[in-house]
């Protein structure tokens, strides 16, 4: 059955996670399912190790190639909290000279991408892709954006939960389970679409 909004709850490490479906389709990367994705309200940009997507490090590797030689795919640099002034400043002189293999920090622009959180279809016309990483898949402000979200104690669940609907797909049930949960009862479909600037 499709959910017509989504509902997630805080782990007990303070997290919030979904297991979801995945397609790149400028990768070739379809039918990817239950793969587990961060919510990072923090993260301004969705970003994907692909190697959480069930790839091996030979097969990375060799995408990493055919992306360093393609000039039509954009390739930006970043770097780690932790990352000392000299890593940074070194990385910055790879990337400068495009020694794009060596560096760790560089991401790729790929087109195309469909999260599907069991019914909520999430959408975005590019994403950012990193061959040597093996962190989470983090979902930023760039797809969270689309949504109306609610975080906050559950009336019901006595939890800390995440409920979110698409601005383009706001529906009745969404409304009901806002006011169940957060006793939200002023709710209507108007208000909260003209809340967003996608619409």
């Amino acid at each position: 059955m499709k959910n017509n909004f989504i509902l997630l709850e805080l782990n007990h490490r303070n997290e919030i996670r979904a297991d979801v479906n995945m397609t790149i389709k400028s990768l070739d990367i379809t039918k990817i399912e239950h793969i587990n994705v961060k919510i990072d309200t923090g993260c301004p940009y969705t970003s994907i190790p692909v190697k959480k997507l069930g790839i091996s490090s030979e097969k990375a590797w060799l995408m990493k190639q055919a992306d360093c030689s393609d000039p039509s795919i954009r390739k930006e640099i970043s770097f780690g909290v932790n990352d000392s002034k000299e890593k940074r400043e070194s990385d910055k002189e790879k990337f400068r000279t495009g020694n794009y293999m060596e560096l760790q920090s560089v991401t790729f622009e790929h087109k195309d991408l469909e999260i599907d959180f069991e019914g909520i279809c999430l959408q975005k016309d590019s994403v950012k892709i990193s061959y040597d990483r093996s962190g989470n898949i983090l979902i930023g402000m760039d797809l969270l954006s689309q949504m109306d979200i609610h975080i906050g104690r559950s009336r019901i669940l006595g939890k800390t939960v995440f409920l979110a609907c698409p601005y383009d797909n706001m529906n009745s049930a969404y409304l009901q389970a806002l006011n169940k949960h957060f006793d939200l009862q002023d709710a209507s479909f108007e208000q909260l679409k003209n809340k967003s600037v996608y619409t």
